[in-house]
This record gives structure tokens, C-alpha cells and sequence, in this order.
């Protein structure tokens, strides 16, 4: 190594958002060395409130990370689902209940919050953090014997990544998460994102402007409707209020270009209940965000490339998943690669059979998760009546995800068992 230089790392990660901070704070933990590319000009996050279950939040607690982000977010009492026609309660869930059952909390935090906290703690762990790193291609390098004079060695295999300004680095690993539109997925699985035809609305705002409007401060609550629905939650320790509001574009169905506009957005809610038509007017008018996700695919590794978050298994938001399960693969990654010193192949191996499987369930789950929500007519009637019997402390629905999933193959899990067959033809899991 030449004097003055930094070491090379042994993991590169392509990608700095909550994926890819995430995964290199968790290698750096098991004594890797670690570089972030980042293709803008500095780390940060869009966006507003996000939901994180206790899947996540007992990461975080392993991490020591949890007292910091329970200080940034809130932990709401209860979810609760209602009829976003008529504003009844349907169902609920007891977070507090919830966090007896699995021993972490379910919380909400601001995006941009969780973002940071990532990126504090890779600063402080000596993550190597670059910017304007614009990766474009990637390619697993074979190990070389090289022969010298007197003696023979072998120069060991990792990958490399090649960037837009034509140099290239490589490592032993390299991690592409990337993103929905992953470079990286482009080139080894070579499919394309699948438009779901919705489209979401975001508007945080402080909690002032929204306590005429009768919501609750101390719980996440759906209203779920024919072809859309809509979020409330408090963030940011109760000062600011997040709303989200998701409807089917017509445009988009007819295969127009300019769709989810919010004269679309304003027409999908027109037969809400008030306190979604209050909400609306607080809705960011200026920007919205489609919304895709790709069909599973089962492998991830690609000699020494790995695909991670949502470059492997971009989600629906339906069971607020997406962030989670980018969190659990950095998570997995290390624990195996810690368990398997050295034996990089090895640890790969068991990454791709742990997380595989479990997050095709989480996609396909959400993708029909989505469609039991936006039910019409005498479906939607048979769903709330299904709803209402529902027991706010039957985790039937919920317990393969939150559950300790992690780290093991997870089984077929019973989502619908409660759900008579007639309403489980609208809502089939791949």
C-alpha cells in the first residue's frame, strides 16, 4: 500500500439512500471496509413520512440506533382502516399490543430523518462517502495468478465497477443498490419496471394546520376506497402531520404519457369522505410520484455483484415495506459475511436463499394487498363486512412479516387465511 493512501476497500456499495447507508453501516459493524459511491452531488432524501415495523426496528435496536430514531419519529397507538367512502372504522391494529408480541415498537419517521441517521452513523463508523460518483457499469473481476522472478501469486477475484468518466474501482464485493431503476439491474436481469397505473401524493405539514380538520394525532390512519386511498399520521415527535393520498390514474390505463395530474388526483377523491376532502388542499400540488415495482426475480448475485433494496425487489407501498427490506438485506449481508470469513462466495450464497424468497412474498403480497384496498361495489361491501369481525389483536395477517424473518428461509405464510375464498379471488398471491 502506498504511503499516504487510503486503503482499498473491501466492499464497494453503489447507491446512497437508506439501502445503501444502511447495508455499509452493517459491514463496517463486522469489520469491513467500506466505500459509498453516490451518483449526486451530495447524500439526502425526498419525500416525507414513512412507516417502520418492528422487522425493522429490532435491526435498529441491534444497531444502537433505535433511541435516536424513537427521539426523531413517533409511535403511534393504534392503525386504523377506514371506508374511505363513508369514514366508518373498519379495522385496526394495537401497536402497543404489537410491540409486547414482537419486542420492538412500530414507529413513523420522516424519510429524510431515517436517511440521516444512517448517514451519521456511517460517518462515524469511517465509511468511505463519495459523491458524484455516477456508476454505469459492472462486471465481477476473475482471480490472476501473477508470476514474478522468483515466486508465483495469486491476485484475488472481486468486481468492478466502471463510471461515466471512464475510470473504474474495484473491491471484493460490490453491491448495487441502486434504486428502482438500477443500472445494474438493467444489465444482469435486463427487465423493466411495471407500472402499476397509480400514482401518490405526498404533503407534510405542521401539525397546526391540520387540528381543525378533526384527525388523530396519535395514530396511522387508511382510509381505503374505490380505486384510491388515503394516509394520516403525526411525525417528527407530533409536530408535523403527513397525509398521502394514492389514486388510479385513468390517463395512465389508457397508456397517455401526462397522467397523475392533480386534476386526476382531485377526481379520484370526489367521493371521499370530509376528512379526506380536508386533507387534499394540504397535498404537495407540484410534484407526485409514480408508482412501479418489478416482478420478483430469485437471483441477486451475479459472481461478485449483488443487487440489494430496491434494485432486487422494488415493492408497492401497500404494507410499507420497501425501505424494510432493503434494511434487513444490508443487515443479512453482514451477518453471513461475518459468519463466513473470507468465504465471500459462501456468504453470497446464503444472502440470495435467506432474502430471496421471503421478498417475492413481500412484492406479490403488496401488489395484492393494493388490489383488496381499492375494491368496489359488493366486493368492497364483502371486504368491510370481513374487516369489521376482524379482532385488533389477530396478527394472523401480520406475523410472518414481523416476526424474526431475517436471518432464516421464511415459510409460507397464511396471509389470507382469514379471508373466505370468495374474497380471495381478488386478492391471489403469486
Amino acid at each position: 500500500m502506498t504511503a499516504g493512501r487510503p486503503r482499498e476497500p473491501d466492499v464497494i456499495v453503489v447507491g446512497g439512500g437508506i439501502g445503501g447507508l444502511s447495508a455499509a453501516f452493517a459491514l463496517t459493524r463486522k469489520g469491513l471496509r467500506v466505500r459509498v459511491l453516490e451518483r449526486s452531488a451530495e447524500f439526502g432524501e425526498v419525500g416525507a413520512g414513512m412507516q417502520i415495523a418492528p422487522n425493522c426496528t429490532r435491526i435498529l435496536l441491534a444497531y444502537g440506533l433505535l433511541e435516536e430514531a424513537k427521539r426523531l419519529g413517533v409511535l403511534p397507538a393504534s392503525m386504523v382502516m377506514k371506508d374511505a367512502l363513508d369514514g366508518t372504522v373498519l379495522t385496526s391494529l394495537d401497536l402497543r399490543d404489537m410491540e409486547r408480541r414482537y419486542g420492538t415498537p412500530y414507529m413513523v419517521i420522516h424519510r429524510s430523518d431515517l436517511h440521516a441517521l444512517f448517514l451519521r452513523a456511517c460517518r462515524e463508523a469511517g465509511v468511505d462517502l463519495r459523491t458524484s460518483q455516477h456508476v454505469t457499469g459492472y462486471e465481477t473481476v476473475t482471480p490472476q495468478t501473477v508470476t514474478a522472478q522468483t515466486s508465483q501469486s495469486t491476485v484475488p477475484g472481486g468486481a468492478r465497477v466502471r463510471l461515466a468518466d471512464g475510470s473504474a474501482q474495484e473491491a471484493r464485493l460490490v453491491i448495487a443498490a441502486d434504486g428502482l431503476h438500477s443500472a445494474a439491474r438493467g444489465q444482469l436481469v435486463g427487465d423493466e419496471p411495471v407500472n402499476s397505473a397509480y400514482v401518490a401524493y405526498r404533503g407534510a405539514v405542521p401539525i397546526e394546520k391540520v387540528r381543525e380538520n378533526n384527525v388523530s394525532e396519535s395514530d396511522v390512519v387508511v382510509y381505503v376506497g374505490p380505486g384510491c386511498h388515503f394516509v394520516q399520521y403525526p411525525l417528527r415527535g407530533g409536530e408535523m402531520f403527513n397525509q398521502v393520498a394514492v389514486f388510479e390514474s385513468a390517463r395512465a390505463k389508457a397508456g397517455e404519457e401526462d397522467w397523475g395530474t392533480p386534476d386526476e388526483l382531485d377526481a379520484a377523491f370526489a367521493r371521499a369522505t370530509e376528512n379526506v376532502q380536508l386533507g387534499l388542499p394540504l397535498m404537495w400540488r407540484d410534484r407526485w410520484w409514480r408508482m412501479f415495482d418489478r416482478d420478483p426475480v430469485m437471483t441477486w448475485v451475479y459472481g461478485r455483484v449483488a443487487l440489494l433494496g430496491d434494485a432486487a425487489h422494488p415493492p408497492l407501498q401497500y404494507i410499507a415495506q420497501g425501505a424494510i427490506m432493503a434494511i434487513e438485506d444490508g443487515y443479512v449481508l453482514a451477518e453471513h459475511l461475518a459468519a463466513h470469513p473470507g468465504d465471500w462466495d459462501k456468504a453470497l450464497a446464503a444472502y440470495q436463499a435467506v432474502r430471496a424468497e421471503h421478498c417475492r412474498r413481500v412484492v406479490t403480497t403488496s401488489r395484492a394487498w393494493g388490489n383488496l384496498w381499492h375494491l368496489d361495489g359488493e366486493r368492497r361491501e364483502r371486504r368491510n363486512e370481513i374487516l369489521r369481525a376482524r379482532d385488533p389483536r389477530d396478527y394472523r395477517f401480520v406475523d410472518w412479516l414481523y416476526s424474526v424473518t431475517a436471518l432464516t428461509p421464511a415459510q409460507e405464510p397464511p396471509m389470507f387465511a382469514a379471508i373466505p375464498l370468495s374474497a380471495k379471488a381478488t386478492a391471489t398471491v403469486a
